[in-house]
């Protein structure tokens, strides 16, 4: 099950959406990781941005990929990844976590929608203003990847078992 978030959270950044009255989409950037992804030496205004935004960020590791710095890093006990451009602008920020890292009114909401399912992963995708979480959760049937927002919620993947 943790193979499959990772490729739709990136699906779900391609879908991320704001949730206004005319439900405007946000498009992010598509960052292609290969296996030919260079460790990065980064500008000043690189560090000095991730710096200011990620304080206590431990274990950073950086990667250069499509003219974009990636990091990898360690922040209040959770796994993380950020996408910079070469000038210090944040372009979308992961979080990875699990239920205790959703916010309780986002999780009231999905609990109550979908009981009899648990919790497995989530991820909170960060650009800009708009914050958007990805969550499998799963009965005995079938896998649901679910994207929510403070006002949202909709399922973007169903996954069979068998």
């Amino acid at each position: 099950m943790k193979k499959l978030i990772i490729p739709l959270a990136i699906g779900t950044i391609l879908l991320f959406a704001g949730n206004q009255t005319a439900k405007a989409q946000v498009n992010l950037e598509t960052v292609t990781i290969r296996p030919n992804a260079t460790k990065a030496i980064i500008s000043e205004q690189v560090s000095n941005s991730f710096s200011q935004l990620f304080k206590d960020a431990k274990e950073a590791q950086w990667m250069e990929i499509n003219k974009r710095f990636v990091v990898n890093f360690i922040l209040n006990d959770q796994k993380n990844k950020a996408v910079f451009t070469k000038n210090g602008d944040l372009v979308y920020h992961l979080s990875y976590g699990t239920e205790k890292s959703i916010p309780g009114h986002i999780l009231k909401k999905v609990q109550q929608q979908y009981e009899g399912y648990t919790m497995g992963s989530a991820v909170k995708v960060s650009s800009g203003n708009d914050i958007v979480w990805v969550m499998n959760i799963e009965n005995n049937k079938q896998i649901l990847v679910i994207r929510a927002t403070d006002d949202d919620m909709d399922v973007i993947d169903r996954i069979k078992k068998s």
